[in-house]
């Protein structure tokens, strides 16, 4: 059974439950206050739902593995990549991580917006 026709199975047991008390259709008589109780139950449960669908992303996220043997594996495949494109005639432009950094000429510590001598080396 997948996890889909769980929680429908479920959500339905729940739903009927509470259409049964709700509407007292099996003349149970229960007092007046079980109904008061009763008839917001569905608005509770959809709260509560959204609290552990939270949590749960929440966890997951927190506990999310970094794969750094699969990212090097990764890089090493798209330089090999690039290579044999080069090979076979491609020119690409240089990536913005190996991209060298701007430098200004004159070596001051100024910023870049305030020195019009920036080059990149």
């Amino acid at each position: 059974m997948t996890k889909l026709l769980e929680w429908l199975l479920g959500a339905s047991l729940i739903g009927m439950a509470w259409g049964l008390v709700t509407f007292d259709l099996l003349d149970l008589q229960l007092p007046p206050q079980y109904r008061e109780l009763v008839w917001p139950m569905p608005v509770y449960l959809l709260v509560v739902f959204g609290c552990y669908s939270l949590a749960t992303v929440g966890y997951r996220v927190a506990t999310f593995n970094d794969c750094e043997d699969a990212a090097k594996e990764l890089q090493a495949q798209i330089k090999e990549a690039k290579e044999d494109l080069k090979k076979k005639g491609l020119k690409m432009p240089p990536s913005p991580v190996n991209r060298p950094l701007p430098v200004c000429r004159t070596r001051k510590k100024v910023s870049p917006a305030s020195c019009s001598c920036w080059i990149t080396v």
